[in-house]
């Protein structure tokens, strides 16, 4: 199953759709010119595997339209997410839904595809249906917590992920994902612990040292978060998180001038960061620019509205579908 995480972590795209066992009846006006769906699922399954992509999506396509098959919807997206058509896939994902509402396969993909087409709305509202459906599956609560990151519910996104660490403990991009909401909400010796963990568990992660990074300049340590921003440097000099924290530690040190150099950076490297926008501002003012502070502060304020408008949009939907 794919592992997406948000942020520092790489939101992949559909890989692969298992196939549910569910699917429609055809209909009783099916003339006999189009074969019936076994025959259409195998002659598409073939053309697939010959590398036929063409031949295949239309195949699915006559077998999930004639016959309403949930399993020919599922191919059918699998294709079209691998070709980049994420609206053309959730369509098909949104039909294979209006057959089978609560089938596992389907709320799962149309997840796992809104996340890599960063619509983190519709998937945190499917993942929500899944924790309810499946509550002891670790990667439903997993892949909520990265969502509701995405939107901005750091609180919520914790809470999901503390579950997934509970039902499946040990798992280093768990803790690096918690570890990330955690430093959102400023719980940085929390954040610490669970970074210095997710470590111990994958020593190569860059992602998992820039965070602990963060958490140690949250702390105060600012020693310790320079030699770990360092490190992550090294490794991933545009590293968004890691020059974020370096701008931080310069500014502690008043090397003003360097802290908005690397400042820039992590803005060009996360243009939604609103740590990052924010730190800008305070930098520029204390370089006397006073033009560019205020433009920082404004487009850190966006940022923050923005952040508002998508958790009033997902508590809307939340209390539409209570009625």
């Amino acid at each position: 199953m794919i592992r997406p995480t948000v942020g520092a972590i790489t939101l992949l795209a559909i890989s692969g759709l298992a196939a549910p066992g569910a699917s429609g009846q055809p209909p009783s006006k099916a003339t006999g010119t189009v074969p019936d769906r076994a025959v259409l699922l195998q002659q598409a399954t073939e053309a697939r595997q010959g590398g036929r992509t063409a031949d295949a999506v239309r195949l699915y396509r006559l077998a999930a339209e004639t016959y309403q098959s949930v399993q020919a919807y599922l191919e059918l997206a699998r294709l079209q997410g691998r070709a980049g058509d994420a609206a053309g896939a959730l369509d098909s994902l949104s039909k294979a839904r209006g057959i089978a509402p609560n089938s596992e396969d389907v709320l799962s993909a149309i997840a796992q595809l809104s996340l890599a087409a960063k619509l983190p709305l519709p998937a945190v509202l499917t993942l929500q249906a899944l924790t309810r459906i499946c509550p002891s599956v670790p990667q439903y609560h997993y892949l909520l917590g990265v969502g509701l990151m995405a939107l901005g519910d750091m609180a919520s996104a914790v809470d999901s992920l503390t579950e997934a660490d509970r039902l499946e403990p040990d798992r280093a991009l768990t803790r690096l994902a918690l570890g990330l909401a955690l430093n959102n909400r400023k719980q940085f010796a929390e954040a610490k612990m669970a970074l210095s963990q997710s470590l111990a568990l994958q020593r190569d992660s860059v992602d998992a040292v820039a965070a602990l990074a963060e958490a140690e300049a949250g702390l105060g340590d600012y020693t310790s978060a320079a030699a770990d921003a360092q490190r992550a440097l090294k490794r991933a000099p545009d590293h968004a998180t890691a020059n974020l924290v370096m701008g931080m530690v310069l500014m502690e040190q008043r090397s003003y001038a360097d802290a908005r150099d690397t400042l820039l950076k992590a803005v060009a490297a996360d243009p939604e960061s609103p740590r990052a926008l924010y730190q800008l501002s305070l930098v520029y003012a204390r370089l006397g620019d006073e033009a560019n502070a205020r433009r920082y502060v404004h487009l850190y304020q966006e940022k923050l509205r923005g952040v508002e408008e998508r958790l009033q949009a997902l508590r809307g939907r939340r209390d539409k579908s209570r009625q």
